[in-house]
C-alpha cells in the first residue's frame, strides 16, 4: 500500500488554485494576461525617478554661498535702437578743439576724428558747454570767443548720425579761454634828425582782457635809448654817429605773463 502523502496548508491552496485557474476559459486568460501588462506599464511610467543628478557648481559671475565668485563686468553688447550692436554705434573715435589756447579774439572749431566703422557719410550734432553750461542745441562746428571771457571752460558733445541711426555721442577735452596777447606799436611822438637833440617815440600797447601792461626796451639796443615802463615814451639823444637805418627792440607784458615783442627800424640822415 502507498504511503499518503503529507500536505501544508499553503500545499493544499496551491493545488486548489492551479485546479481553479485550470479550468477557466480561454478568453478569462486573454483579458487578465491583458490587465497584468496594462498594470506593468502604468507603473514605469508613473513611478517616481528616485535618482538624484548631482550639483552644478555655481558658475563664473554667480553668487555663491559666501558672496560672489569671479565678479564679470556687466556690458550691454546691443543697443535698445534696432538691436544694434554697441560696437557698431562707435563712429567718431576723438573730438578735438583748435586752437589748443584760444583767446577771446579767436574761433573754437571742432575737429572730429573718425572711427574705423563709422558710415561713410554722417552728420553731426553739436552741443557746446560753457562752464557746464549748455549755450548751443545742433549749432555749428565752430564757436564764437568773443562773447565769453578769460578763465571760461568750453567743451563740445557731437552727436552722429547717418540719417537714420545715431552712434554714441562723444565729449571734447575741456580747454579754457586764455588771456589774449596785447598789442604793441610804435608811434613818433616827435623825431628831429640832428645829432645831440633829444628824440622822443611812443610805444602803443593794448590788452584786450583789461589788464595793466608794461614796456621795456629789448635787444637790440641803442646807446643812449630809454623807456618809461607805465607810458611807453622813449626819450633817445642822438649821438654823432647813429646815422642811416637804427634797429632796437620793445616788449609790452600784461599782468598774466604774457610778453609780446617786437623791433623797430627808424633812419637817421
Amino acid at each position: 500500500m502507498e504511503p499518503r502523502r503529507k500536505t501544508t496548508p499553503d500545499a493544499r491552496w496551491m493545488d486548489k488554485i492551479r485546479k481553479w485557474t485550470a479550468a477557466l476559459p480561454p478568453r478569462i486568460w486573454t483579458i487578465g494576461g491583458t490587465a497584468v501588462f496594462v498594470f506593468a506599464i502604468g507603473w514605469c511610467m508613473l513611478a517616481p525617478d528616485q535618482r538624484k543628478a548631482p550639483p552644478t557648481p555655481p558658475s563664473p559671475g554667480v553668487a555663491g554661498t559666501r558672496g560672489i565668485l569671479n565678479p564679470q563686468p556687466s556690458t550691454s553688447t546691443v543697443s535698445p535702437d534696432a538691436g544694434i550692436a554697441e560696437k557698431d554705434l562707435v563712429f567718431i573715435q576723438a573730438v578735438r578743439l583748435q586752437p589748443s589756447q584760444p583767446t577771446r579774439m579767436d574761433s573754437l572749431k571742432a575737429e572730429i576724428v573718425a572711427a574705423p566703422t563709422a558710415p561713410g557719410r554722417l552728420a553731426y550734432i553739436y552741443r557746446w558747454k560753457v562752464n557746464e553750461q549748455v549755450i548751443g542745441e545742433e549749432a555749428g562746428d565752430t564757436l564764437n570767443l568773443s562773447p565769453f571771457k578769460k578763465g571760461d571752460l568750453i567743451t563740445v558733445a557731437v552727436t552722429p548720425h547717418d540719417g537714420d541711426i545715431y552712434g554714441h555721442t562723444v565729449e571734447s577735452p575741456v580747454i579754457a579761454v586764455h588771456s589774449a596777447p596785447p598789442s604793441l606799436e610804435l608811434q613818433a611822438a616827435r623825431l628831429v634828425k640832428k645829432a645831440g637833440v633829444p628824440v622822443e617815440l611812443q610805444l602803443i600797447g593794448t590788452a584786450p582782457d583789461g589788464e595793466r601792461i608794461t614796456f621795456s626796451l629789448e635787444p637790440p639796443l641803442v646807446p643812449g635809448m630809454t623807456i618809461d615802463g607805465s607810458s611807453g615814451k622813449i626819450s633817445w639823444l642822438l649821438q654823432p654817429d647813429q646815422k642811416g637805418s637804427i634797429r632796437f627792440g620793445a616788449a609790452v607784458e600784461d599782468d598774466n605773463g604774457t610778453k609780446v615783442t617786437n623791433t623797430f627800424d627808424i633812419t637817421v640822415e
